[in-house]
């Protein structure tokens, strides 16, 4: 009755409105107003819905898919007469707002997975509400080619060359797909290029084919992992580097490049000639992250390899090697072992000091360096200060090695520099002959200007190398470097009276008393200046090697 009532009340008002205007028109009082003009018939619009804004943009929006035959965003998620789906009343609107900022028309609701907030649930929502919608007009269905399963996401594209990437033959992106191709197992970056130096022209080292890794990493044809860093193929430098090997394989034997021959070995004799061979320094890979490498690169040829002794050394690596040999080199007689203060300490604690010290000596270079690194500001040491200084001061004067102390690691770049510089100046100009006799055989140095003998680096490598097999001589003088007060020195000088256990047990079971057993090894000539072993050590070696039984 409310509204009824409103209705009528409403008429009776404007009736006895009008009647008092004809009243006054009839007495002539005032000119009566015009008759408004008729309304036009005014479509029916349905309401929108409560909380959507901006109704005009969204539904030029909704056109573009309606005008190719496809229901909008509201009408995908379940319409305006059903219910909608969970989440459909929030998603629906920001993906409105993206249709219709978008100016170019849509065909499927596959094509609207480019705009923001078009997840592939919606897209698969509209694309089934055309198939629908074309159903129930009667029209065609859609192309095969704008179909897609419902069932099926939207598969990410794949991360392949986008063209066609042929590397050149004897280049070194070509040598290095073919060398991780035969290998069953990643790489270490040293390792992959000296295994890929027989397939190319140019010379292969770490600091020159940065631009062949560099390049197939950014085609995604290799991949890195681990440190020190691994390379490998992926899916699609697997399928280049297959189809490169078959080319290979197929190729006339005229086109096949001759095969490389083999490294020179240990007994082959070579020499290089001044302006023939470039002095290169050679970190170990161990030392890549370190701040000395990054401090040098760009001031000095630099080059990153697996040391088996030393972090640093120079070599005197051939200019123009012939095609399909890899270049040869030399290793100068300088080696440099480089110590940071907290290193020091815990190789002292953990008797690895000793034993580098050991190793550094019988590697077959004349002149080892050992590097200390002052401790940096706040960095407390594991050892007293007086121990450390007393390991430094008995490196250099019993064992005979230089030591250079320097500051950090801006002043040991520096002296690596200037080294280099000077050893630049001391072998540029010479006659470098490679020296094929026993590795601790090797005499004094030659006078400056003479020719001189220098290691190969391969023959230094395999002479170094720590997991090499070890003879009966190693096992002993590891086995004397256990016990305290036994140095390098000491213990190779007791190697060269008593290369093995066997000899030194019967020498003293031919003393027939306990006193001359103690004083076997006591005249044994050690270090440089041939002082005598003494009584002390002696005692301490005739009672671990000539007690029967259990020691006191």
């Amino acid at each position: 009755s409310g509204p009824a009532a409103g209705r009528g009340g409403s008429t009776s008002v404007s009736g006895a409105g009008a009647a008092g205007d004809r009243r006054r028109h009839a007495g002539g009082c005032r000119r009566p107003p015009p008759p408004p003009p008729p309304s036009l018939p005014q479509p029916a619009l349905r309401p929108l819905a409560p909380g959507v804004a901006g109704r005009s943009r969204r539904d030029a929006g909704e056109g573009r898919l309606r005008a190719c035959g496809c229901a909008g965003p509201r009408e995908g998620a379940g319409g305006r007469g059903a219910a909608a789906a969970p989440g459909a009343s929030r998603v629906s609107p920001q993906a409105l707002r993206s249709l219709a900022r978008y100016p170019l028309r849509l065909r499927s609701g596959r094509a609207a997975a480019i705009l923001k907030n078009f997840g592939p649930a919606l897209c698969r929502r509209l694309d089934l509400r055309l198939r629908q919608h074309r159903a129930e007009q009667g029209h065609a269905p859609s192309p095969p080619t704008e179909e897609r399963s419902t069932e099926t996401p939207l598969a990410p594209p794949t991360r392949c060359p986008r063209r066609e990437y042929q590397p050149l033959p004897r280049s070194g992106a070509r040598a290095l797909l073919l060398t991780l191709h035969k290998s069953s197992e990643p790489l270490p970056e040293a390792e992959l290029l000296r295994q890929a130096q027989p397939l190319c022209d140019q010379p292969l080292t770490l600091a020159a084919p940065k631009g062949a890794l560099g390049t197939l990493l950014r085609r995604d044809l290799l991949q890195r992992s681990g440190h020190p860093p691994r390379y490998s193929l992926t899916p699609c430098g697997q399928i280049l580097a297959q189809r490169l090997a078959a080319a290979a394989s197929e190729a006339p034997p005229e086109e096949q490049p001759p095969p490389p021959s083999p490294p020179p070995g240990p007994e082959v004799e070579f020499e290089l000639r001044p302006g023939e061979f470039d002095i290169v320094l050679c970190a170990d890979i161990t030392e890549a992250n370190g701040p000395v490498p990054s401090l040098l690169r760009g001031r000095v040829p630099l080059t990153l390899r697996r040391l088996h002794v030393g972090d640093f050394l120079w070599v005197a690596r051939e200019r123009d090697p012939p095609a399909g040999r890899p270049p040869r080199e030399l290793v100068l007689d300088v080696v440099v072992e480089r110590k940071s203060g907290s290193d020091l300490g815990s190789s002292l604690s953990d008797g690895r000091y000793r034993e580098q010290k050991f190793r550094l000596g019988r590697c077959g270079l004349r002149q080892p360096v050992y590097l200390l690194e002052e401790l940096e500001q706040g960095e407390t040491p594991s050892l007293p200060l007086t121990t450390l200084r007393q390991a430094a001061v008995s490196t250099q004067v019993v064992d005979g090695f230089f030591v250079k102390c320097t500051g950090g690691p801006q002043e040991s770049a520096t002296y690596l520099r200037v080294l280099g510089e000077q050893l630049q100046q001391r072998y540029g100009g010479r006659v470098l002959r490679a020296w094929g006799g026993d590795v601790t055989g090797r005499g004094p140095p030659e006078p400056p200007g003479a020719p001189c003998a220098l290691l190969p680096f391969q023959r230094l490598r395999a002479a170094g190398g720590k997991n090499q097999p070890q003879t009966v001589g190693d096992v002993f003088a590891r086995q004397l470097l256990q016990l305290g007060g036994v140095s390098g020195g000491r213990a190779a000088a007791i190697l060269r009276r008593f290369p093995t256990p066997a000899s030194l047990m019967a020498a003293y079971s031919g003393c027939p008393e306990p006193r001359q057993r103690e004083a076997l090894l006591s005249t044994v000539p050690c270090g440089p200046l041939q002082r005598n072993l003494g009584p002390s050590l002696s005692r301490s070696l005739a009672q671990l090697y000539s007690t029967p039984g259990p020691l006191p």
